[in-house]
């Protein structure tokens, strides 16, 4: 009897490893032949279930529960999807609004005599379009679009021009209010007020890294002073302080408990419209394709939300993640070599997809290896050590948009670079700042509290529910 219980057990561990494997290579087969990913998720799950019925797995009974499964995540309460599409037209309307250029010209005066002054405008810009950066080739090519130019004819290298651009569109991705966060925080089931604040103080660092390179390494370039439009300097100060007021409002108020994040996203977008209108940028034609922009990107994202949601139900069904983590128990890995190759991981796939599809179909496969990392001695908490996690593979895949060859943000510089900028000028650019996001995120794995200290000190503030409820 115990040889036939081993022998059905070894069928069935043999049967969910075989479907494991289909699943995650008809997957691959379908986004890699250029079908849209929601399509090929959503179908990889059905036919993962259907596969299920056959080898005696669940029946066709349970088929709703891919109905029931797609309308829990779009309808739970707790995750307020409905703030994303406000974070995006928030982003866009700033955008329209003249933000970048104003801030940018504002910048280049209030830096003077600074070394490299327009290239740490540029890495500035890309924090205040931060909410923009759902799809980062909007932050990219709007701050390119204004940033180029002055570098060039300051007499900056291409290379060192790409780079910044690069840089500066990449850093709005992991920046509050970035709606990557969003997902992050979803993924992991961390309030995302605690997300918000943990990447403040890393952004920060990773800036004046940044900052401090560009500095050093343009001290003895002699920029040519630009023909700039002569404009009332109180005037566009005043714009960039509303613009940064409207987007700081909306973590702060998170922190603070004033309110929710779906609430918080509205009032700024609000206060983003009354900004354009003051500025005279919101008419019905700019008004009518942000929002198509915003219908656009949101559709792709709850797409794609809800093609993983599917997958995921399927993967569980054949046991997907716990092959895959017996799998990589059988290599006998210490904690730390775990998460060394997690974030490996992380980056090459930022390589290839978006930080949409990472989040929803890769992150959840590998979430039971994730899970037991156990670094709670190391950070302090257990759960501090899962933001810490997810503050990490943050900055991994923000770190994969700006590593050459296959970053999404260098070839977004590309796009928008004018003659004389080749895609190599920008690699060259971007491999010295690739290796200071590096050397952070080491110096980010030895001292966890870079990561947890806001966290941690919000928690420590009185009665403050809205951050520690889920």
């Amino acid at each position: 009897m115990r040889k036939v219980h081993r022998n059905k057990q070894a069928v069935c561990t043999m049967v969910n490893e075989v479907l494991t494997v289909a699943m995650l290579v008809v997957m691959a087969i379908g986004v890699f032949s250029g079908f849209p990913v929601a399509l090929v998720l959503a179908g990889t799950g059905f036919l993962g279930f259907v596969a299920a019925v056959w080898v005696g797995i669940t029946d066709f009974q349970h088929l709703g529960l891919i109905y029931l499964r797609a309308r829990g995540v779009l309808t739970n309460e707790s995750v307020q999807f409905t703030s994303v599409p406000k974070l995006i037209f928030l982003g866009l309307i700033l955008n329209a609004s003249g933000i970048a250029e104003t801030m940018f010209r504002l910048l280049g005066r209030l830096l003077t005599g600074v070394p490299g002054r327009y290239a740490i405008a540029t890495l500035l810009i890309g924090l205040v379009l931060a909410p923009a950066a759902g799809v980062i080739g909007a932050s990219v090519i709007t701050v390119a679009l204004v940033a180029y130019a002055p570098m060039m004819a300051s007499g900056y290298a291409p290379r060192t021009a790409g780079g910044a651009v690069a840089a500066s569109g990449a850093l709005g991705v992991v920046f509050p209010p970035a709606v990557m966060l969003f997902f992050i925080s979803n993924v992991f089931y961390l309030r995302i007020g605690l997300m918000y604040v943990a990447l403040i103080v890393p952004v920060l660092l990773m800036v004046m890294a940044f900052a401090v390179y560009f500095a050093v390494t343009l001290r003895k370039t002699v920029e040519i002073p630009l023909d700039t439009p002569k404009t009332n300097l109180v005037s566009d100060l005043l714009f960039v302080l509303a613009s940064v007021a409207v987007i700081a409002s909306i973590p702060l108020s998170i922190i603070l408990g004033f309110a929710t994040l779906t609430e918080a996203a509205g009032v700024g977008v609000f206060g983003a419209l009354l900004v354009a209108l003051a500025r005279k940028r919101l008419s019905f034609s700019s008004l009518n394709s942000v929002t198509v922009q915003t219908s656009t990107m949101t559709s792709m994202v709850f797409f794609i939300v809800l093609g993983a949601s599917v997958f995921s139900l399927s993967f569980h069904l054949v046991g997907g993640p716990d092959v895959i983590f017996e799998w990589i128990s059988a290599f006998d890995l210490t904690r730390w070599e775990l998460l060394a190759i997690l974030l490996g991981v992380i980056i090459i796939l930022g390589f290839v997809f978006d930080w949409i599809e990472v989040l929803l179909v890769f992150v959840p496969v590998l979430m039971p290896i994730i899970s037991e990392l156990d670094f709670a001695d190391h950070v302090g908490s257990a759960y501090f050590a899962q933001i810490w996690i997810a503050g990490l593979i943050a900055l991994a895949l923000q770190t994969s948009f700006l590593t050459p060859p296959f970053g999404y943000a260098l070839f977004f510089a590309k796009m928008a670079a004018p003659k004389g900028i080749n895609l190599s000028d920008i690699y060259r650019g971007a491999v010295p700042l690739v290796a200071i996001e590096i050397v952070l995120i080491v110096a980010l794995i030895s001292f966890p509290q870079l990561i947890t200290w806001l966290p941690e000190m919000a928690l420590g503030t009185a009665d403050m529910p809205q951050l520690i409820q889920r």
